[in-house]
């Protein structure tokens, strides 16, 4: 069961994030898909969105992984040290 929510936690901070950035585009379909991951990869252009999309998913992988709390909990204790 973890290794499932792990896995949608993984998938669903980048589809929520390519949704919100393809809302602000104002365009609709293929134009917004391909004008929000051109906005998501600034320089690098659509690849670099396709990559920075994949990072976002890593990282909330790990989040799920080790739990928010626990990183949390850390990153307090090293600022109250």
């Amino acid at each position: 069961m973890d290794e499932v929510i792990r896995t949608v936690a993984a998938l669903g901070l980048p589809a929520i994030i390519l949704v919100i950035v393809m809302a602000t585009t104002g365009l609709s379909g293929a134009a917004a898909i391909t004008s929000a991951l051109a906005i998501l990869g600034g320089p690098a252009g659509m690849v670099g969105g396709i990559v920075a999309l994949g990072i976002a998913g890593k990282l909330a992988e790990l989040l799920a992984k080790f739990g928010i709390e626990l990183v949390l909990m850390r990153k307090l204790d090293r600022r109250n040290a």
